[in-house]
């Protein structure tokens, strides 16, 4: 199984969207073209999608999947990373690598890439993330929608990630699953 871990501010959501009127559920709607690569992705890669973004914490899965699908995207999320202690304001970037990582680690997954505005290579969690499996948005106007973005995420699903750890209390930090 390939898994794409998804943050919806800005890479699905850019800065125009940021202004726009409130849809369903209180959030703004994604960026139609950030669709359009998103749904060429998933047919490329035949991904599963698991949402890493904060978005999580507030709605309930059935109510991202009718997110997903009001904004077109053709594939619905299976799933989130759960929550870590780690995960706080000064310390964000470390927080979503250890979410992302412990659902990778509990999961098995091999094959999976992860994309996020935030600078998860930078997270001081190098023993955790294979930085080979992050592609990062860099600008919040474009999104996944950037040049060369699709086909950074396309190469990372390629690599085979070897588990780092054995006992998830190694990585220390972990709460419960969202939803």
């Amino acid at each position: 199984m390939k898994v794409l871990f998804l943050d919806i501010d800005g890479v699905m959501a850019t800065m125009k969207q940021f202004h726009m009127k409130l849809g369903k559920f209180g959030f703004y709607p994604f960026d139609e073209k950030c669709v359009a690569v998103l749904n060429s992705i998933i047919r490329e890669t035949n991904c599963e999608i698991v949402v890493s973004s904060d978005w999580r914490t507030t709605l309930r899965l059935p109510e991202m999947i009718e997110i997903f699908e009001m904004n077109g995207v053709i594939k619905a999320p299976i799933g989130y990373t759960p929550n870590s202690k780690l995960y706080r304001g000064d310390n964000l970037d470390v927080g979503r690598a250890s979410e992302i990582m412990m659902w990778v680690e509990l999961h098995g997954v091999e094959n999976w890439v992860a994309v996020d505005d935030l600078d998860l290579e930078k997270s001081g969690y190098d023993a955790l993330l294979d930085v080979t499996h992050f592609v990062k948005t860099p600008r919040v106007t474009e999104g996944i929608k950037q040049k060369n973005i699709k086909e950074k995420i396309i190469a990372a699903f390629d690599r085979k990630y070897v588990p780092k750890f054995t006992d998830s209390t190694i990585i220390g930090g972990w709460g419960e699953p969202t939803h």
